[in-house]
């Protein structure tokens, strides 16, 4: 054996000696706030370019050159950490940063994203905000967000404005964990009556069209809640809250991690009894049960089981006369909201390498609404008199599967995936005979035993979509993305011509829509950037608009077109940062019932002669003026237009024709402000002061009426120390 060979055999050995003679700390990290693991934590030793990122449990092995060690800690949307360590078996925490810009969003690609690396707009409600305000409905939360109004209607009931009027439209998307809380074609618009806000780690609120990942709906916005993790160390909490208008709520929650397996519980049941308003209470549970199993490094399957049982009195409306007087009497004393659903997800994701992630899920399920509705009994029936009302049930079951995979290559980011939906739907309605008292109370109702509808239908929807982003230079970025959809309905009237209600025969209809984006990134330094986007989003018709008539109609799904700037700027290190949206966005083929009358012969039609325009100016500002003191606003600023709205046709011609005005229910300025103090000399103290308010806007579609609009106050107080949190709110 020659010398250079025998040096180069004895370096390659004492370079092996001296690496296994290095220490290896181990340790997790951990997030100080909700106690779970953090993912792809980057740990790295000082003055080096040693390093390795934390697995799926948060757990990180690193060999060192010493005894003692200098390690730097940073991950998107933490706090970078600088730690000496001498202890090889570590705990890390990391605390959140509230910077805007480096928030990690996962609602516009199915992966962590930061927020200054996506071309929409985007507002993310942390589970810091949660905490601190505790919210009975998640209009509380929610409206605090940019271009954001959510209408309490009570008993978490709601109306919804996101780039739209306020109205009850299934022009919203709402998911839970990214899946959809109910399927395509059944009226989705009360499906947050099926959350566990308890549950809710994380909200992200997507404006605008976002139909090439999700699909159909998502139109005004995309909102999706998170559920929690999983802790890595024993916790738990159980918290009490109550009201002068007798509500009462309780909350328990427990998470651990025993070995390879975590286990994430959260309850909890809300009520009102003898509420404020007469015939108005209401009862829910929610309980959320979550496993996560990991079987190596790369693989874990996460199991998540949500029920909620909501049971509500419904009251029916005010007129101006009693809400102007506080009169919160009500003539109703039977009719109902009853909601069952029980949904199940279970994911598996492996990572292959550091390029290549996929990801698969199996999703079930099983939705029961039942009524007696206020709204299907004529509020002008004489006193002393018999009325028609209804009891109606509507209930699904689903089977959803959607899988992914995720490939980075250099300065190319690829997602693409699949999925399927098959959504059995029936609804029966049930004729009833309602008496209306001397009092004008409606005292009793009777079944007759007649059928108003009894129908079956299979929702089916199978889809692709792709997304990529490329960094062509170092400060820009494009992406694009697409969506390619299938929907059929095969709808079975199981009363045939006996129907009154939903009479349309059995068919079987089907609908196609491919939905594109396009954006861009442009980073001018680390704390300015802007972005420009094209999307579109689209909406089949729904069953309702389908079948209730004898003919069918030709529909075909309404398309919008969204055009969107937007720009963030973050100044005087950290304490003020801005960021705006102006957005125009364009409805075509909207479906608008319209009254027909042909000599002395009337009816009703649904056709898509619907023309609609929207455009706004959307904003949040945050400013920090010290440590403990910060102030926010957001809101919009918007116009709302028809384009072409024919409602009415008599004779072949046109009756009444609302194109060119605004549309009822858009007000033109929404804001929220709050300003909260947080004392230094008192740890665990916040006091809180908010503003929301909503401008005036038209009743009516004639633009003959006009709600001046409200404001409205409330303010906050909460101590946190130790285990105890005490909090108090006072809510105009």
């Amino acid at each position: 054996m020659n010398n250079k060979l025998k040096a180069s055999l004895l370096l390659v050995l004492l370079t092996a000696f001296t690496y296994a003679q290095q220490p290896t700390f181990k340790g997790k990290i951990i997030d100080t706030e909700t106690q779970a693991a953090v993912v792809g934590a980057h740990i790295s030793i000082k003055g080096t370019h040693k390093g390795v990122s934390s697995d799926e449990k948060g757990l990180f092995q690193l060999s060192v050159p010493g005894e003692s060690v200098h390690l730097l800690v940073s991950h998107m949307g933490y706090k970078p950490l600088e730690m000496s360590a001498t202890k090889k078996n570590l705990v890390v925490y990391l605390e959140r940063e509230e910077n805007k810009l480096n928030e990690v969003v996962l609602s516009t690609s199915r992966t962590q994203q930061r927020r200054n690396d996506v071309p929409v707009a985007i507002s993310t409600i942390s589970a810091r905000q949660m905490n601190e305000i505790k919210p009975t409905s998640v209009d509380q939360v929610l409206n605090q967000s940019a271009g954001v109004l959510m209408v309490d209607l009570g008993n978490e009931q709601h109306m919804m404005a996101i780039r739209q009027p306020i109205s009850t439209k299934s022009l919203y998307l709402y998911l839970e964990d990214g899946i959809p809380i109910r399927p395509t074609g059944v009226f989705n618009h009360n499906a947050l009556l099926e959350m566990n806000m308890a549950a809710t780690r994380k909200i992200e609120i997507i404006r605008g069209p976002f139909s090439s990942l999700y699909g159909s709906e998502a139109i005004g916005g995309a909102v999706n809640f998170y559920t929690a993790q999983p802790t890595e160390n024993p916790t738990g909490s159980f918290s009490f809250r109550g009201n002068n208008q007798h509500y009462v709520r309780m909350d328990a929650k427990a998470a651990a991690t025993f070995g390879k397996t975590g286990v994430y519980i959260s309850a909890y049941k809300s009520q009102i009894k003898d509420g404020i308003r007469e015939y108005g209470d209401y009862d829910k549970e929610a309980l959320t049960l979550k496993l996560r199993h990991d079987f190596s490094e790369r693989t874990s399957l996460s199991n998540t089981l949500s029920y909620v049982d909501y049971f509500s009195e419904m009251s029916g409306s005010l007129d101006e006369i009693k809400f102007k007087n506080k009169d919160y009497t009500s003539y109703h004393t039977f009719t109902f909201r009853d909601a069952k659903a029980l949904r199940f997800n279970s994911t598996l994701s492996h990572r292959w390498n550091d390029r290549h992630h996929a990801s698969l899920s199996l999703v079930y399920r099983d939705n029961t609404m039942k009524q007696n509705p206020s709204y299907r009994i004529d509020s002008a029936a004489d006193f002393d008199s018999h009325t028609p009302g209804q009891l109606n049930d509507n209930s699904f079951t689903s089977y959803y599967f959607v899988a992914q995979h995720n490939l980075q290559l250099n300065n190319v980011t690829l997602n693409y995936g699949a999925s399927l939906d098959y959504s059995p739907n029936t609804y029966e309605a049930l004729l009833t005979d309602v008496y209306r008292n001397e009092d004008g109370k409606f005292e009793r109702y009777t079944l007759t035993g007649d059928y108003l509808s009894n129908y079956s239908v299979a929702i089916f929807n199978m889809a692709t979509y792709a997304f990529g982003e490329v960094k062509l230079f170092e400060k820009l970025k494009l992406n694009a993305g697409f969506r390619l959809d299938k929907f059929s309905y095969d709808f079975s009237n199981e009363l045939g011509a006996a129907a009154t209600d939903y009479t349309a025969p059995d068919s079987n209809n089907s609908f196609t829509a491919f939905t594109p984006r396009l954006g861009a990134v442009y980073t001018f330094n680390h704390a300015v950037g802007a972005y420009g986007n094209y999307s579109n989003g689209f909406l089949p018709p729904s069953v309702g608009e389908m079948y209730r008539r004898d003919d069918i109609p030709l529909l075909n799904p309404s398309t919008f077109n969204n055009y969107e700037v937007g720009a963030w700027i973050n100044l005087l290190d950290n304490q003020l940062y801005i960021d705006v949206a102006g957005y125009y966005l364009r409805g075509k083929d909207e479906v608008v019932s319209v009254s027909v009358k042909e000599g002395n012969v009337r009816s009703r039609e649904n056709r898509n002669v619907g023309e609609t325009e929207h455009y706004g100016l959307e904003y949040l500002m945050t400013y920090k003026p010290m440590n403990d003191l910060s102030i926010r606003f957001s809101g919009a600023l918007s116009k709302h237009k028809y384009l072409d709205f024919l409602t009415k046709v008599v004779n072949g011609e046109e009756a009444t024709n609302f194109s060119g005005h605004e549309m009822q229910g858009a007000p033109g300025w929404i804001n929220n402000t709050e300003i909260k103090y947080k004392p230094s000399y008192l740890k665990g103290l916040r006091l809180g002061v908010e503003w929301q308010h909503v401008g005036a806007y038209y009743t009516d579609d004639a633009n003959e009426h006009t709600y001046g609009g409200y404001d409205v106050f409330n303010a906050r107080i909460g101590y946190k120390k130790g285990h105890w949190h005490l909090w108090s709110s006072l809510l105009n």
